[in-house]
């Protein structure tokens, strides 16, 4: 059944539970679903199909059950099944990131060309703009993808290009997310600039901010431990409180990729609802996946594509695991 099949079918009865409204269609079969079917979304199947294709046990944690241990099991279990494909769709998002930054930069090229600088500003945001979107809709393909690895079915590529209709969702809650964010990035860099104000000496007022040569000499003349204790400061705050606050926001594109009709408050609440009570556990998983990221950074080229697969399993299978029985507050 198609999204305009369902579309025509909404105020539509769930078949299993007829008193509830279906709000999405099973990805396998196309019969409607109502949030208890799709177990309020974390499921793509109807329980008709989980039950006869095992597709029920397809991701066995929840919120309760998981561990960071369990859920690497899990997900390399899944990835020594689709690791080729995974890592094909890593490739592509690779691609699509550079034709984003090329975008961007021809953009800004042109801008420059002009000599306008209303000119320069609107290409430089136009460009900037352009990047994020391809960038994020291919990420979103990418997450969509190891959802389904995930939720038992195949790695198909074609689902890197099935988020486009989120778009404009998807730019509401990055801006969202950022609103979210601001305060936290506030109170790290006002701390941090009073911690540098302290020790240097430097007064603020005084400094001449359109001169490049004041601000050099002021560089210059400032101890590198001064620098030393700016960076310590503000990158220990935006770890702790300030990552301990937002890391729930790392379940976004998750969030978003594996509903129909993600709305943006509507997806922050569901993240920070999976996150409650989980940041320990979050943090370690990202930790993880990052020294992972690390490591085939290191190795090269060709081993950075399979550890954003397994990366994007991780994070996909976070969220799978901490919806799953999450009310949002």
């Amino acid at each position: 059944m198609s999204d305009s099949d369902f579309g025509r079918g909404r105020g539509a009865s769930c078949p299993l539970h007829p008193d509830h409204l279906a709000q999405r269609t099973c990805t396998r079969c196309g019969n409607f679903m109502c949030d208890t079917c799709s177990e309020h979304g974390t499921q793509a199947h109807c329980p008709t199909c989980r039950e006869r294709e095992g597709l029920g046990r397809a991701f066995p944690l929840d919120r309760e059950n998981w561990s960071i241990g369990g859920l690497v099991e899990v997900c390399w279990d899944r990835f020594k099944r689709e690791w080729v494909m995974l890592s094909v769709a890593a490739l592509i998002f690779f691609a699509a990131s550079m034709m984003g930054s090329f975008l961007s930069q021809m953009l800004s090229f042109v801008g420059g060309m002009s000599g306008s600088t209303t000119v320069i500003v609107l290409t430089t945001v136009v460009g900037a703009v352009a990047s994020w979107v391809i960038q994020g809709m291919v990420s979103l393909g990418i997450t969509r993808m190891c959802l389904d690895v995930l939720q038992g079915q195949r790695a198909d590529l074609g689902r890197m290009f099935s988020q486009l209709s989120k778009l404009v969702p998807y730019l509401l809650t990055t801006l969202l997310s950022f609103v979210v964010m601001f305060p936290v990035i506030i109170l790290c860099v006002g701390v941090a600039l009073a911690v540098f104000v302290g020790m240097s000496g430097v007064s603020l007022s005084e400094l001449d901010w359109s001169s490049s040569e004041s601000i050099a000499g002021t560089m210059t003349n400032t101890s590198p431990g001064v620098f030393l204790a700016t960076f310590a400061v503000g990158a220990g705050l935006y770890i702790f409180p300030g990552m301990w606050l937002i890391i729930p926001l790392v379940l976004v594109q998750p969030a978003i990729a594996n509903e129909e009709a993600p709305g943006p408050v509507e997806t922050l609440k569901r993240c920070f609802a999976a996150g409650k009570g989980q940041r320990l556990g979050m943090f370690g998983t990202m930790a993880l996946g990052v020294v992972a990221l690390m490591v085939g950074f290191i190795l090269c080229c060709l081993p950075v594509l399979p550890a954003l697969g397994f990366f994007q399993l991780l994070l996909c299978g976070l969220y799978l695991a901490l919806s799953k029985g999450a009310e949002e507050v």
